[in-house]
Parts: structure tokens; sequence; C-alpha cells
């Protein structure tokens, strides 16, 4: 059975094809496209103290070790960081690492929405109603996202933003406008991998994943559903901000704990336009390259310039 998973991405800067490291894709290909690994995936691997208890190894002292190699695997920009990375005292607290605020620059243009996070895009600017959205092996609705009848009424018709994050990224997750965030109830559930990786089988990561959803009547959108989706070896999901205060557009949100992840971000119909690159890249089944802070879309009427 080959290991390679092939993860296709466009980068935004350059608009070339280029290619995804996979890390530990061996044991992923063998998780999701064999037999036995599924059965190990879907009854065992799947289960949260599984991800808590590989968690706890990662806050250990001698997980250290393991940082220099994983940044030189993964190509992780190291002049980024906000502290030396002899400073990090586990795996664990340099996953969570924070990274100097000028690498991030936030688009200054009040109706711009930007990437609430770094990770590969998929923009879809129109769900039908009751459509069953596919997204790389992964089948759901609005309703079974949100466990609510109502709030998927009211996206239905809308814009939806999936940012999926690589173990590489950068894992704090920012506000992609200005506006008043309300509570983040928790979806208690699943720990399945987010990426791509099964070639034949759905994966019910979007119906079945532990998940944070945060309703947020932003200044220019209108309510945006943001709704972060915890993954394999991802035990917890932390929000930092105060419900009910006003925030600024970039303004930190949360972090995942240990693992890669994925933000979706849910719009009400006519109010966002999405940038054109990202959703023609997504009808081809593509994802973009996006940085937090980068602009990906704009507010109906404004005059943001389409590309």
């Amino acid at each position: 059975m080959s290991a390679d998973l092939s993860i296709a991405f466009i980068d935004r800067t350059t608009g070339r094809l280029c290619r995804e490291t996979v890390f530990a894709d061996r044991f992923l290909d063998w998780s999701y496209n064999s037999r036995l690994g599924w059965l190990f995936t879907r009854f065992i691997a799947s289960r949260p103290i599984v991800s808590r208890l590989y968690g706890w190894t990662q806050r250990q002292p001698w997980s250290r070790r393991r940082i220099e190699p994983f940044v030189a695997h993964m190509g992780i920009d190291c002049d980024e960081l906000a502290q030396p990375l002899s400073s990090f005292d586990n795996f664990a607290e340099f996953f969570t690492r924070r990274i100097k605020p000028t690498c991030r620059p936030i688009d200054p243009d009040p109706c711009a929405c930007v990437s609430p996070v770094d990770g590969k895009i998929l923009a879809f600017q129109q769900i039908a109603p009751a459509e069953v959205i596919e997204v790389k092996r992964h089948r759901f609705t609005l309703e079974q996202l949100l466990r609510d009848r109502a709030t998927a009424e009211r996206f239905s018709g809308g814009s939806l933003v999936i940012i999926r994050l690589t173990l590489a990224d950068y894992h704090h997750f920012h506000f992609p406008d200005s506006g008043i965030p309300g509570e983040t109830p928790i979806i208690n559930g699943s720990l399945f991998a987010g990426g791509p990786y099964a070639r034949r089988r759905w994966v019910p990561f979007y119906k079945e994943n532990l998940r944070a959803m945060t309703m947020f009547d932003s200044d220019h959108f209108g309510r945006i559903g943001i709704i972060e989706v915890g993954a394999f070896t991802v035990g917890s999901v932390k929000q930092c901000f105060r419900a009910r205060h006003h925030v600024a557009k970039g303004d930190p949100k949360g972090y995942f704990e240990i693992g890669g992840s994925t933000v979706v971000l849910l719009f009400e119909p006519g109010r966002m336009v999405l940038d054109p690159d990202l959703c023609r890249n997504s009808e081809a089944g593509i994802e973009t390259a996006v940085r937090m802070g980068e602009r990906i879309g704009h507010a109906t009427g404004s005059s943001g310039a389409d590309e």
C-alpha cells in the first residue's frame, strides 16, 4: 500500500501547484485506507481519551527533543517565532507557539473579510438549501454540522469557507471582522483526522467531531458562524475572548491544542463576496494556502477589487 497521500494545493502568492508535507503519512494511510486501520480509527483512535493521552505525552519534558527535527521536517520558519526555539519546555508548548504580529498583517480595508487562521482554504460562494456538502472525503449538511435546524436555515443559501490547518501551521485563530461575539457552546464528539487521507470511504468529520461554535454579529457581514472543529490529537479548543464585548478584526479568538484542525465560516445569504481565485480553485477541488489576516472576500456592496 502506498503512503503517498499527495495533497495538492495552490500557493496563492505564486499561483503554483504545490504538494503538502504530510506528517506521519504511513500511519495515516494505514489508519484510513486499510480495513484493520479503519476499524482501529473508528473504534479506538477517534475516541477523545486517546488524543488526551497523546497530549499528555507531548507535555512531558522529554518531548522537547522532538521540536527541532519536527521544525526541520515540516519547514517551519523560525524567524516568525515570538520567542526562541530553545525556550519551549515541551512539544505541546511549541505547538501553541505565538508568532510576531508583524508577520501576519491584517488587511486594513474595513469591508475586507480576512482569514482567521493560517491554512488551506476551500471557499464556496453559495450553498444550496438542504445541500449535502462533499469536501475531501467528508460529507455533511449544515444541520448536521450545526446540530440546530433554525441556525442551519439562517445560513442556507449563504457562503461557506473551510480552512484546514496542518501540524506545521500557526494554531491560533482570530476574528475575521470586527463585531460582537456570542457565547461558544461545545458539541462533544469524536476526533477523526481532518485531512483528505481516506481514498474510498467517507469520514464523518463534520458530523461527529468535537466542535466549538460562536455566533458572531460582525460589523460588515451580518451574522457569521465561526466553528472550530477538533481533530485527531486535538484534545481541546481553547477560547480567549470575552463574549458580548466588541472585538477588532484580527483580534485573538483562541487556539487549538496539539494536532491539526479546521475552522469553518458560515455567512448569511447575500452578505459575502468571496475572492474569485479561491472559488475557482475550490470548484476544481483544490485548496489554496492562505495566512491569517489575508483577505478572502469583501462585504456585498463594497468596492472590494475582484481579482
